[in-house]
């Protein structure tokens, strides 16, 4: 159980990482100097990305690479676009969910294998 709380700490950082992240480069004009890129949306962004870092050290140094990856890559993948939609109001294409789909179908058999 604690895997899973790990991966879901580390997908949420990682997700609104990104999501502040885009929405910090989206408020810029252009970048000609340092201070160009201080922001409060860029800078929470590299804060968040920076601590879903940590963690994932912290998972890596608990269990097998090739068991935590593809959860936290999927579930990460899945964040992104759903945020993408509901805050950036982004669109998604029917492939996409589809992807998503069998993304999350693969988690499902992972997680019956275990930790």
């Amino acid at each position: 159980m604690k895997f899973f709380v790990l991966i879901g700490t580390y997908v949420i950082l990682n997700s609104f990482g990104q999501l502040f992240i885009k929405m910090g480069t989206l408020e810029m004009k252009e970048v000609t100097t340092f201070y160009d890129l201080l922001n409060i949306k860029l800078i929470g962004g590299i804060t968040l990305f920076g601590l879903s870092f940590l963690t994932w050290i912290y998972i890596l140094s608990k269990n097998n690479l090739s068991y935590a990856f593809p959860f936290a890559v999927g579930l990460g993948y899945m964040g992104v676009v759903f945020l993408s939609l509901f805050v950036l109001k982004e669109s998604a294409t029917f492939l996409q969910f589809v992807g998503m789909s069998l993304i999350w179908i693969g988690i499902i058999l992972m997680s019956l294998q275990g930790t």
